[in-house]
């Protein structure tokens, strides 16, 4: 039977395990920007997401943020506690609005190592995000930030499904860690070849597979 639950951590999971995840879940609203966890701040609560989209930020020294990977429907937050730390070592921050499905670190680390079910599925996950990981690294040391702002709208455009989304230059100039002037001119060359269209505020993905075209490998 094909599931109906909208996070797809859930949807994998046995439906005995899923069934009892849920029942100790809580249903939260992810309003744009709402910080789920900081560095160094100790986690107590996980997060299964919906909709909408969470970045997992590293903050450098001087302050300055940078994304290393995101989150949506396809998984959760505070995967570090379910490896025994005790600390997040990012920040995560609502990138995009959606909802979620709030658990306290407590029993999701407790159905992790007593169901297999869950413990398979999320392991898998950690797997992935350390793919996702190592592929931001990379598409951030050697690729342009026109490549780099496609691949980002390409995702972006994956987990969000209302139209448009709504984006500002500062923000995409933080998460990819270049000047704002550099969005500019890299989302108007997007703009120019009909990708995309750009208002203040918000960004709407007109040719999907125009961008893939101007996107990375990654």
């Amino acid at each position: 039977m094909k599931s109906d639950r909208k996070n797809a951590l859930l949807a994998a999971m046995p439906a005995e395990d899923a069934a009892y995840i849920a029942s100790q879940c809580a249903a939260v609203d992810l309003p744009l920007r709402l910080t789920l966890q900081t560095p160094d701040m100790a986690i107590t609560h996980c997060y299964f997401i919906e909709t909408g989209m969470v970045s997992i930020v590293a903050v450098l020294s001087d302050g300055e943020p940078l994304e290393t990977g995101v989150v949506g429907a396809e998984g959760v937050v505070g995967i570090p506690a379910l490896l025994g730390a005790v600390r997040s070592p990012a920040e995560a921050l609502v990138q995009l609005p959606g909802t979620g499905l709030r658990i306290e670190v407590d029993t999701l680390k407790a159905a992790f190592d007593n169901r297999p079910g869950v413990r398979a599925v999320l392991l898998l996950y950690v797997q992935a995000m350390q793919v996702q990981v190592s592929q931001t690294a990379a598409c951030n040391g050697r690729h342009d930030v026109e490549q780099r702002l496609a691949r980002w709208l390409l995702m972006a455009d994956d987990k969000y499904r209302a139209r448009p989304i709504p984006l500002t230059q500062e923000f995409l100039s933080m998460m990819l860690g270049v000047r704002r002037q550099q969005v500019s001119i890299a989302a108007a060359i997007l703009q120019k070849a009909g990708y995309i269209q750009y208002r203040h505020g918000s960004i709407e993905v007109l040719d999907r597979s125009g961008l893939e075209v101007a996107s990375c490998e990654c």
